[in-house]
């Protein structure tokens, strides 16, 4: 009992944090799979996919037997009655031509057959009637059509899952190391800021030494106000790109997230192109999506000339039906009727709009078929513009570390020269700027390299390269 109780207070606890905003710790693992679980396009994606596979399920029904049950109760208050001329045999009539009883009286005249006008109702006051009618499709061109368009709606339905999929993980991992770069920022910022600092605490110690000017030491505190106040945008920046990662990752703006990861790259080693060209067209679900649906244009165009064909079905019938009176019900029986057939219909004439519906499908399946050439295009096109941007982030990456180290350097020869008063401040200052510019250009190169990594993996239907 305790356990069960402890168990239960964890899984509250673990709700309650996404729903209160407690902190969230995000690798980018763990990122991709609260996207894949919680990204309202993957949520719409999955209503699709569920939707698709019930359109295959109401294809493949066309083909079943439809099975109706029925009962109904029918009151008459009155009888239609029809007249006829009922005959009476040996009949004799009097002196009038009326029909009297047979005497000896002479003035009768005797007959054969007498007709005589009768009003006779036909039924009953009540009728009860129940049972089922079933209707079982042989031949029909349309159902044909729609059970091989069922087969394509699976895969239909899965490769737009896929896309889905692909595109969210794309989505998430920018969002990711965006984070990643923009607290990086701010991360150069405030080293850059501790520099300046010291360089204001210097530039004290030598004005008051006589060996700075107040020029200097206007200016240094210039700049420290100025790098406040970048970093004050660097930190917005960082916050707005966090709530970017919540959006994909489905996360409420109110919980408080921490990224762990590293923006640099961790290989330096570049996929093989043509590999990536043919891992395009094997596992790309774009190209299975607009396959499936050029098929799903074609069975369209049969299931158009399924009008000009005739259809055959079976039917059958069984009722038990009950006539009775007024307050006769318990003395009535049920009458059992039983009917089996074969329909068949066949198209003569619909003013040609079977031939205007064909011609409408067979111009959908052309664009459909120019629709998938075109996408296997773009497609090579962005793969190869994807992997010169990953070439070129390569080796801005492995030029702007050397930018680093020199810039590092620098910036300690201009600290030392400027305490010995052997160089200006304006010096230093350049030189804590191009330190900045290396580390920010460095770490730009870095989310390039990551981006344009993910969107290859992508663009080669793989969820990692």
């Amino acid at each position: 009992m305790k356990l069960r109780k402890i168990i239960i207070f964890i899984i509250l606890a673990t709700s309650l944090q996404y729903i209160y905003g407690e902190s969230v710790t995000l690798t980018l693992e763990k990122a991709v799979e609260l996207a894949l679980a919680n990204n309202i396009e993957m949520q719409n994606a999955r209503q699709d996919f569920l939707r698709a596979q019930a359109q295959r399920r109401e294809a493949k029904a066309t083909a079943y037997p439809v099975l109706t049950t029925f009962a109904q109760q029918t009151y008459n208050p009155s009888l239609a009655a029809q007249p006829f001329d009922f005959p009476i045999p040996f009949g004799v009539l009097d002196e009038d031509g009326d029909p009297v009883p047979i005497t000896d009286d002479p003035t009768h005249q005797q007959t054969d057959i007498i007709p005589i006008e009768v009003n006779v109702s036909f039924g009953t006051d009540y009728q009860l009637v129940y049972g089922f009618n079933i209707t079982q499709p042989i031949f029909d061109g349309r159902v044909l059509a729609a059970l091989r368009s069922a087969n394509v709606y699976g895969d239909l339905a899965q490769a737009s899952l896929d896309v889905s999929r692909l595109r969210v993980i794309e989505q998430t991992k920018i969002a990711f190391y965006r984070v990643l770069l923009s607290e990086h920022v701010v991360d150069v910022m405030n080293s850059s800021l501790k520099l300046i600092e010291q360089n204001q605490r210097d530039t004290e110690a030598l004005y008051k030494l006589g060996k700075a000017a107040e020029f200097d030491l206007i200016r240094v505190e210039v700049q420290v106000a100025n790098q406040v106040s970048q970093i004050s945008n660097a930190r917005k920046t960082a916050a707005l790109a966090k709530a970017g990662l919540k959006r994909v990752c489905g996360l409420k703006q109110r919980v408080d997230i921490s990224v762990v990861g590293d923006i640099a790259i961790q290989s330096s080693e570049l996929p093989n192109y043509e590999e990536l060209k043919v891992k395009l067209f094997q596992n790309q679900p774009l190209l299975t999506q607009l396959e499936a649906n050029s098929k799903l244009m074609k069975e369209y165009i049969l299931l158009q000339k399924s009008e000009f064909m005739p259809s055959l079905s079976l039917t059958g019938s069984y009722q038990q039906i009950l006539p009775y009176n007024s307050g006769n019900f318990d003395l009535g029986d049920f009458r059992k009727a039983t009917t089996i057939g074969l329909s068949m219909n066949f198209p003569l004439f619909n003013g040609f709009g079977s031939v205007a519906r064909i011609q409408q499908a067979r111009a959908d399946f052309k664009k459909s078929e120019y629709q998938l050439e075109d996408v296997k295009e773009n497609l090579l096109v962005e793969l190869s513009n994807l992997y010169l941007t990953l070439e070129e982030a390569r080796n801005r990456i492995e030029a702007g570390i050397k930018s680093v180290e020199l810039a590092n350097r620098g910036v300690e020869i201009a600290q030392e020269l400027y305490t010995r008063g052997m160089t200006t401040q304006l010096q230093v200052m350049d030189a804590n700027n191009a330190r900045n510019q290396a580390e920010l250009g460095l770490a730009q190169a870095y989310f390039e390299y990551h981006t344009a990594h993910a969107s290859l993996a992508r663009v080669a239907g793989l969820d990692n390269l």
